[in-house]
């Protein structure tokens, strides 16, 4: 166990760095009216008994918070205020923070704030916070408008830092941290630390607590070294924000979702090494050993192009900035400085990036509008998906009585528009510099279709492409064979039709799009909801008839992948899930008797009592049964029991298309 004090105007404190280190937050707890016992959900799920257990139990209250950075706002705050207030704590109380960094910032900021400042005590439970947000007495929470623009410095009475709290961190928040604690490398200009970490990558990866404890402390020795000579952040401290006027920017624009702080960080470090590169101070060879130990770790350092008016836009709303000015740590290899950079040399460096974008692709399909944003890179005509970032679905029935009257109707269309611009817009509020969209089945058979396509065209100035119907099954197929090192058949059971591929990457055996979908098949046989014997047995027949041409396949050696919202919904019914939860969802076995449970359920059940099914979405209710059927009658022609769910499908095929 080490332990490190840093000494304030205010106050002077322990950290506390060990294993178990946890068993010494009683310590603290003396003179103390009332405690609160601040987490989240997630972390309280873990550790909230055991910390419990040596809590004083008559004085002890508990507040657990909903996880995210998004839930660091003004909101929560005045929820756990309004908490402290109904149980009468007061100026002799204590607040304990227990969790990663939001925890730390909120609690610390709650604590600063409610009757004008109470003590409270950080025990970080993830690397970020335990090197950065716990220590240093700087307490915020967030704005819409930006990151940690509403705070004050308020110094806790201790932080407890316990390495075994790593033992349960995804090993993605690890990277986080690290991120932060290469920041710190980078910072000391002492090449002694900067090897430690590219020496003993190894040992630190697989969590050995000798190593931890050596590189928690030594990044706790640089914080604290900082904040004792600035404490306010007037002067050198600021270097601590090396990478973060990049880092928050970026952020911003993804709604603190989906990209860690530490990989943000990392990415605004590279930024502004070019930014360094660009004015002289470094060159190709220092950036490159940068870059190099963030990969080692596994941390995605490479920074991205982002649409010009809002990166600087975001960028101006940094709390580092004055005068209108945009402000960045600079490294001059020996030392840093905090400089003024013109918005010209920042677009200059901005477009060094136009091969790392985030990009959008829009699925209008029969039944329904998805839309998929993730961050690519492009290389050599080809495009990888390095991490998806944001997906969203919508119905919007546009083949609605497409089989009667052969057009889209003026009613669906402008369902789907509405759709189209709300994520028009989301696109744009991320920074999304390429958005395309494809339209299928309904569009390709619609008399009006093209016009319907000229129209989003003229309206939203996106790239639009009516795809026919094998295209759409390759792009499911390309989706998925990358991932499974076997032979495949790809089901992707749609509004207007049905695609089928089978074989292996880059190596298609079979590929169609059966012009029936689930609306095709409901409008068909069951539109005034008549599921009796009579028009089941008839649809099945049907249906047998529809595939017959993959009775060639039965019984082959491939895996059945089901991709798209029949078979995910029949998933989040068994999980009896309430939203969408990908990790749920992906790659879990639905067999042909689960689907035949469920396909009972449907039946046993009218219109308005399926649209209550737990996990089923009730736009989606009036047609789930004739997407059961479909599937069942797909396992019985090729022989097969089982599908693998996907959640990998057209959308992710689209995100690699090169136009």
């Amino acid at each position: 166990m080490k332990n490190l004090n840093i000494k304030t105007s205010i106050n002077s404190y322990d950290i506390i760095i060990g294993q178990n280190s946890f068993l010494k937050i009683n310590d603290f707890t003396n003179g103390y009216d009332k405690i609160l016992f601040l987490t989240n959900k997630t972390i309280g799920e873990i550790y909230h008994q055991q910390i419990s257990d040596i809590l004083p139990k008559n004085k002890t209250f508990t507040y657990k918070m909903n996880d995210g950075e998004n839930f660091k706002n003004i909101d929560t705050a005045m929820d756990i205020i309004s908490f402290l207030i109904e149980h009468n704590f007061s100026r002799k109380s204590l607040i304990i923070c227990v969790g990663g960094g939001v925890v730390c910032d909120l609690g610390g900021f709650v604590a600063s704030t409610f009757m004008r400042g109470i003590d409270f005590l950080q025990v970080p439970t993830s690397l970020l916070a335990q090197v950065d947000a716990s220590i240093g007495g700087k307490v915020a929470i967030n704005h819409q408008l930006g990151k940690n623009l509403i705070g004050s410095f308020k110094q806790p009475i201790g932080v407890i830092i316990d390495i075994n709290f790593l033992k349960t961190l995804p090993f993605e928040e690890f990277k986080s941290g690290m991120g932060e604690i290469i920041k710190h490398a980078i910072i000391l200009k002492n090449s002694n630390y900067f090897d430690f970490l590219k020496n003993h990558y190894k040992e630190i990866l697989n969590l050995e607590p000798i190593f931890l404890i050596e590189m928690i402390f030594e990044s706790c020795k640089i914080k604290k070294q900082f904040v004792e000579n600035d404490e306010f952040e007037k002067g050198d401290r600021a270097f601590l924000n090396l990478g973060h006027t990049y880092a928050h920017a970026l952020e911003t624009l993804l709604n603190y979702e989906n990209i860690s702080h530490g990989k943000a960080v990392a990415k605004g470090i590279i930024f502004e090494l070019y930014l360094s590169k660009r004015l002289g101070f470094v060159d190709d060879n220092y950036i490159s050993k940068i870059s190099e130990l963030f990969e080692m770790y596994t941390i995605d350092c490479h920074p991205i192009y982002l649409e010009e008016n809002l990166l600087i836009q975001n960028m101006k709303k940094d709390k580092k900035n004055s005068n209108d000015s945009i402000n960045f740590i600079l490294d001059k290899i020996n030392f840093l400085e905090n400089m003024s950079i013109s918005q010209e040399m920042i677009l200059e460096v901005n477009s060094l990036f136009k091969n790392h974008i985030l990009k959008g692709v829009i699925d209008i399909g029969t039944n329904s509008c998805r839309l998929f944003i993730a961050e690519i890179i492009k290389k050599d005509n080809q495009i990888e998906i390095i991490t998806p970032l944001f997906k969203d679905l919508d119905v919007s029935r546009l083949g609605k009585n497409l089989n009667q009257t052969g057009v889209l109707s003026e009613e669906s269309i402008e369902k789907t528009f509405s759709i189209i611009k709300k994520f028009k817009k989301k696109s744009d509020s991320m920074g999304v510099t390429e958005l395309i969209a494809f339209a299928t089945s309904a569009t390709r058979e619609a008399t009006n279709g093209s016009t319907f396509v000229e129209n989003i065209k003229n309206k939203f100035n996106i790239k639009t492409l009516v795809i026919p119907g094998e295209m759409e099954a390759k792009l499911s197929f390309n989706g998925n064979s990358a991932l499974y090192h076997e032979r495949i058949a790809t089901i992707d059971v749609g509004g207007g039709s049905t695609e089928v591929t089978i074989g292996s990457y880059e190596n298609i055996e079979f590929i169609k799009s059966f012009p029936i979908g689930v609306v095709k098949l409901t409008e068909m046989f069951f539109s005034e909801e008549n599921y009796n014997e009579e028009t089941l047995k008839s649809s099945r027949n049907y249906l047998k008839g529809f595939f017959t041409e993959l009775d060639k396949f039965k019984n082959s050696n491939f895996k059945i992948i089901g991709v798209a919202g029949t078979v995910t919904s029949n998933v989040s019914i068994v999980k009896k899930l309430s939203k969408f939860i990908e990790n749920e969802i992906n790659k879990y076995t639905l067999s042909k008797v689960i689907l035949e449970e469920n396909l009972n359920l449907f039946l046993s059940k009218s219109l308005e009592e399926r649209k209550k099914i737990i996990g089923l979405e009730p736009n989606r209710a009036d047609v789930i049964i004739a997407g059961n059927l479909i599937l069942l009658t797909l396992l019985e022609v090729l022989g097969k029991d089982f599908i693998t769910v996907s959640t990998n499908d057209n959308l992710e095929g689209g995100m690699v298309l090169t136009i």
